[in-house]
């Protein structure tokens, strides 16, 4: 009898390929100015009961909720370290997932398990267990077996699939896009939601304005669910607060910590300060949440606290390497005011170090721009 082979990390990312979109196919997206609808979320419910979970089964994750436009990504990670330090000192939170995007090597930076990619083991057993979900599920129901999520929507299911399987009990998820008809709001109660700096993006989707843009970010909102933001400009603070009223929940503006003036933040700049105060609040309301009791002091933070900001290591984000004589500084942008920052924080870095120096390092700067 022949042995039948088990499927492999290669089949599964070559399986995930194909639910790309084409170029040409975005292209034709842009052209005629196709809008985000609630065809996302409908269909990811639906998924995910194919899959053979409850939506209920998400809000058993404690899920951090993270939208905005600019350090989205950086603020989960500045929680996830946090939580980890939690972790490492008392034990809660005993396992935690952290979901975000893109990827800069390999796919599986999409999804980790107490900071770690999951494995490609991992990666291929859960793959599969959903993509045979999906397709045993269709023809149950007469549906078109060869019908599946799109590539963000593909992942973001296997995210709550993996968590949910693994055990995780707290977990950190990054809107993809905007948030209100993000794939990633199905969350029907999140343990706590967050909007870091708002500004002009995906403007084929999300709007031309930042009022616009804002109704969509605030969508992550929900009643009962403590939510919190950075100081934004006022047309945009006016609808995450109208947002807030209408979905029955306080939102709360955090100010830089005073606490981080002392910190070695990577890099110490402002923004940098925002992305880690609001980390800092939703990290807290997490562990209340878990009961973990903080003292968090108005002038220094628990040492927890400390270690996960300083331990913070997140890839091409602000990211200084040093290769022989060779520094390099590592940034991306797809926003005008996120240009602007990163050049600017080229700028005072440089200005630090020996550039032409005959025996200093030569300073590099590489910026990956995709402005939208």
């Amino acid at each position: 009898m022949l042995k039948t082979l088990q499927p492999t990390y290669h089949d599964a990312v070559e399986k995930l390929n194909s639910t790309q979109s084409g170029f040409k196919v975005l292209e034709e997206r842009r052209r005629l100015g196709e809008k985000l609808d609630n065809t996302a979320v409908e269909q990811m419910r639906k998924w995910i009961c194919r899959v053979g979970h409850d939506i209920n089964d998400l809000s058993r994750l404690n899920v951090v909720h993270v939208a905005g436009t600019k350090g989205k990504g950086t603020t989960c990670a500045f929680v996830n370290s946090i939580l980890q330090s939690y972790q490492q000192s008392v034990g809660v939170p005993r396992k935690i997932g952290l979901y975000t995007s893109p990827h800069l090597g390999v796919v599986r930076e999409r999804i980790r398990i107490n900071s770690s990619p999951i494995s490609e083991e991992q990666f291929a057993k859960y793959f599969f267990e959903v993509w045979d979900a999906l397709e045993s599920s269709a023809v149950r129901e007469g549906l078109d077996p060869a019908h599946k999520p799109t590539y963000f929507r593909f992942l973001t299911l296997m995210a709550f699939h993996i968590f949910i399987r693994e055990g995780v009990d707290a977990a950190v998820f990054e809107v993809g896009i905007g948030g209100e008809l993000d794939s990633t709001n199905v969350i029907a109660q999140p343990s706590v939601t967050g909007i870091t700096t708002l500004g002009i993006d995906h403007v084929t989707t999300l709007g031309d304005t930042i009022d616009k843009i804002a109704w969509h970010k605030a969508g992550i909102f929900k009643t009962g669910s403590p939510a919190f933001t950075v100081p934004q400009v006022p047309d945009a603070m006016d609808v995450l607060q109208q947002r807030a009223k209408e979905k029955n929940t306080e939102l709360v503006t955090i100010a830089i910590h005073p606490a981080l003036f002392n910190i070695d933040l990577k890099p110490a700049e402002d923004f940098q300060r925002t992305n880690a105060s609001l980390a800092i609040s939703l990290s807290l309301s997490l562990l209340n949440r878990l009961g973990v009791q903080v003292d968090l002091g108005l002038e220094k933070l628990p040492e927890q606290f400390i270690n996960g900001l300083m331990n913070t290591v997140w890839r091409g984000r602000c990211e200084t390497l040093t290769t022989g004589k060779h520094v390099w500084h590592l940034d991306g942008a797809h926003t005008e005011e996120s240009l602007k920052l990163a050049a600017s924080w080229f700028g005072r870095v440089s200005k630090s170090q020996s550039v032409q120096s005959r025996y200093g390092p030569l300073c590099h700067f590489l910026l990956v721009v995709g402005l939208l």
